[in-house]
């Protein structure tokens, strides 16, 4: 409660990061400026926009997200030609299935960059970008139309969510939605004290451990992928033990002695990669050894991540962690409601039906 009127005072007294110029915001989230205005985005460029935003691109992995979450794919006029194809799947498409048939601006990938004179064919207010600066400052010269880099980052720790708000603020100044940043930010902060308060009482010894395997990064990866950092342990207390690497990269690749040395008691893998992940552990003689192999601790969840992290997956498949390892803490939590609850407040509809269709996660991988 406290973090949630820290939140509401700052958007009462008009704190939006980044954004100056604007005057009022329409109640229905339409911007109304009496003029130009100039925004700082995340790659610190200064940057000149219309009074009010009603035509976006969105260009480069995560950055389509960031709009939808704002329930802002209304004002989305063209997309990259993944969303369309193997992009279909993602929860903000399953959301606003409207968007695959947008006309196509470039191909979609963590280099593409946007095709320019396609671009030019939507006649876009701004284009909402991630990726290369450079690319940013070339892509605005040669479509004439302004570029905002977007700071789009994991959602792990504190700080890491601090930035995404940010980030979340801004595209909300730009559109004149800055009361649905904030209350994405107030719904998710919320949503993950509920998480860590059902099992913080619990003593370090008496915590789960588990490991994380076949997660995506930059393409599917087998059970040997995993991540020193991930997000559905840390929000339920859960001993993740890849923890215990060193290294800053986002994605580690270990080795078969590392995982048996390990011997985690349950393993969660990434339906993106089940295919992977189940010949990994049926066809290796050595892994049939690991613990949660030999007691049928092997899981599924949503994908964390399809070009770039999908936010509300990693907070649905938390409360499927911790029914699963702490189901005493996680009585009260049915799954399928909780699964429909998040996604209705990030992306407007029930996606639990779809998402279990799409990708099977939440049941024992049979190895």
């Amino acid at each position: 409660m406290y973090y949630r009127r820290m939140v509401l005072r700052a958007i009462g007294a008009g704190a939006i990061t980044g954004v100056t110029g604007c005057s009022a915001v329409g109640l229905q989230g339409t911007a109304m400026n009496d003029g130009p205005r100039t925004v700082t985005d995340e790659a610190g460029r200064e940057i000149s926009l219309p009074g009010a935003v009603e035509r976006a691109v969105a260009v480069g992995p995560g950055a389509l997200r960031q709009v939808a979450y704002l329930g802002a794919t209304g004002r989305i006029v063209g997309i990259e030609d993944g969303e369309s194809e193997w992009l279909q799947k993602v929860p903000y498409n399953q959301a606003t299935p409207g968007l695959r048939e947008k006309p196509v601006i470039g191909s979609a990938g963590p280099n593409a960059g946007g095709n320019g004179e396609e671009i030019l064919s939507v006649d876009p207010d701004v284009i909402f970008f991630y990726g290369d600066p450079s690319r940013a400052e070339a892509l605005q010269k040669q479509t004439e139309t302004p570029v905002v880099v977007l700071g789009i980052t994991d959602f792990g720790g504190a700080e890491k969510r601090q930035q995404l708000y940010e980030t979340w603020r801004l595209v909300g100044g730009i559109l004149g939605m800055e009361n649905r940043a904030a209350e994405l930010e107030i719904f998710v902060e919320e949503t993950i004290e509920d998480l860590g308060d059902r099992t913080a009482d619990l003593p370090e010894a008496e915590r789960a451990t588990a490991y994380a395997g076949a997660i995506s990064y930059k393409g599917a990866h087998g059970i040997a992928t995993t991540r020193r950092q991930f997000p559905p342990f840390a929000f339920t207390n859960v001993e993740n033990v890849a923890s215990v690497l060193e290294t800053d990269a986002a994605s580690v690749q270990i080795s078969e002695e590392k995982l048996l040395t390990w011997d985690p008691r349950a393993i969660f893998v990434d339906s993106n990669n089940l295919d992977r992940a189940h010949e990994d552990l049926s066809n290796n003689e050595a892994l049939d050894r690991l613990t949660a192999v030999e007691n049928g601790a092997v899981y599924t969840l949503l994908p964390h991540a399809s070009y770039h992290h999908n936010y509300g997956s990693i907070l649905a498949n938390a409360y499927f962690v911790g029914s699963t390892l702490y189901p005493d803490r996680f009585d009260d939590v049915d799954l399928e409601s909780k699964v429909n609850s998040i996604f209705e407040r990030m992306l407007g509809a029930p996606l639990y039906d779809e998402l279990i269709q799409a990708y099977d996660p939440y049941r024992k991988l049979e190895v």
